[in-house]
């Protein structure tokens, strides 16, 4: 014991940090206590910031804790309230010389004759896809390069569906606008609660009294489609949503009373430049809204900053499935892994726990859509910094992808390894040095993501034209 029965100061901070090594460490190597990472609830801001600068500090965005309020009865309302991206050439030329990056990295191609069947095929409404995805896919880098690309060859689907809680802090859609007005309580997946009822999106908003959604294209008076849906938690009263399109009052819309969602519809409209919603009913859980085109394709993205293929357990299954199936993608594309390089899964036996949760997720994603076409990304590279300063692959990665790719091809998934595209192993260093890649060590810059969606939509068009030719 030391003098006077005393800690030292230093002892102190060697006790504080025991304590929250013992704490912390499990969430690591426990799957089931991965929400309790402390870095499982934040996620990258560079989308934010001048010329998306900002990641270099790591700094990281959590969305406020939702207020918890009960479920209450019908209450008086209260309150007021694309073109094509092209390929960057200096991106292009800065990779050139990185190894390995042959487009294709395509496996199971042949799990996609659903999907290139329907482009090729379809004759009434759009074609859909709805992508899922972690940070990397929530600050749409990847995603508006896909639909850019996509929609330049077979048309402007408009964008579809896409939450009504959309907030730049943490997700951004480049083909729509959404903003707020009134106070909302906005929850996610991320955090688990809310009954696992979070939508399509993975996200819900609930109004504390009159509010509005306000929605517009990214350009002034671009039209966004004709037809315009709102997904709602199945109303306790007589206080319809109210919509405007184009500031007009629109006074025919069906009402589909699923079990567990409403869906409103509004059909045949003008060409849509702007739409106003507003909803009376106090707590009322919206989920997202749609507006699509007669023709075309829709590259839809649900991504949700800081979550894991674990997390998609907070969904109410049904209740997911019962709003995919009214959404009806023709492509389910999943992109998950980069929250857990550290998943203790990964160190089982051939990964079989690992496997299992990752079979899980797919599942629960696609059961409401089982005959939809599915595809399966695989997390990026991501670096850590060793002793003699040397850039390296996270230990565990090469596995998670390996799994990833069996799970997918075992459960009739295509499967694009963006990894090996990236270089494989240590790639993620050559990425940063050639300011692809970010010093967090985790995220790509937009010349990177840029890439990357470029790849992905040159592996798919091609798959598509073999299809074509062999037909």
């Amino acid at each position: 014991m030391l003098a006077n029965d005393r800690l030292t100061p230093s002892v102190h901070v060697l006790a504080i940090m025991a304590v929250g090594l013992v704490t912390v460490l499990p969430s690591y190597y426990i799957a089931d206590m991965e929400s309790f990472r402390p870095t499982r609830a934040l996620g990258p801001v560079f989308w934010l910031q001048p010329d998306n600068r900002s990641a270099a500090t790591g700094q990281k965005s959590v969305p406020e804790a939702p207020k918890l309020q009960a479920q209450t009865a019908c209450e008086p309302p209260h309150g007021n309230s694309s073109e094509e991206v092209g390929a960057d050439k200096a991106a292009v030329a800065a990779v050139s010389a990185i190894k390995n990056t042959d487009v294709s990295h395509l496996y199971g191609e042949a799990h996609l004759t659903k999907f290139f069947r329907v482009l090729k095929e379809r004759t009434q409404g759009p074609v859909r896809v709805l992508h899922y995805g972690d940070s990397t896919l929530a600050g749409d880098g990847i995603a508006k390069t896909v639909r850019a690309r996509m929609q330049a060859r077979f048309g402007n689907g408009g964008p579809g569906f896409f939450v009504a809680s959309m907030d730049p802090r943490w997700m951004r859609r480049d083909d729509v606008r959404v903003d707020r007005t009134g106070d909302w309580n906005v929850q996610t997946i991320l955090f688990g609660g809310n009954s696992g009822r979070y939508g399509l999106g993975g996200v819900v908003a609930k109004p504390n009294g009159k509010s509005q959604i306000l929605v517009s294209p990214p350009t002034p008076k671009l039209s966004m489609g004709e037809h315009v849906e709102l997904y709602t938690q199945k109303s306790r009263c007589d206080e319809k949503p109210v919509f405007e399109i184009n500031g007009k009052k629109i006074d025919s819309v069906k009402r589909v009373e699923h079990q567990a969602f409403d869906q409103w519809i509004i059909e045949g409209t003008d060409p849509v430049k702007r739409v106003t919603i507003t909803v009376t009913e106090p707590n009322l859980e919206v989920y997202g809204a749609v507006i699509e085109a007669a023709r075309g394709i829709t590259w839809e993205t649900a991504a949700v900053v800081g979550i894991a293929s674990g997390s998609i357990r907070h969904f109410d299954p049904v209740h997911l499935a019962e709003q995919t199936a009214a959404r009806n993608p023709d492509l389910i594309v999943i992109m998950l892994g980069g929250n857990e390089t550290n998943h203790g899964g990964l160190m089982t036996p051939e990964g079989r726990i690992y496997k299992e949760g990752f079979a899980a997720a797919l599942n629960v994603l696609r059961q409401g859509a089982p005959k939809a076409a599915c595809l399966v990304m695989s997390p990026l590279d991501q670096g850590m910094l060793n002793d003699d300063g040397r850039v390296t692959s996270r230990p565990l990665l090469e596995r998670m992808v390996t799994y990833q790719r069996q799970v997918s091809l075992d459960n009739g998934c295509a499967f694009w390894d963006t990894w090996q595209f990236m270089g494989g192993r240590d790639s993620f260093a050559r990425w940063l040095s050639q300011g692809l890649a970010w010093t967090d060590l985790n995220h790509l810059t937009e010349r990177g993501l840029q890439r990357i969606g470029n790849a992905f939509s040159d592996a798919l068009l091609q798959s598509q034209q073999r299809f074509e030719a062999g037909q």
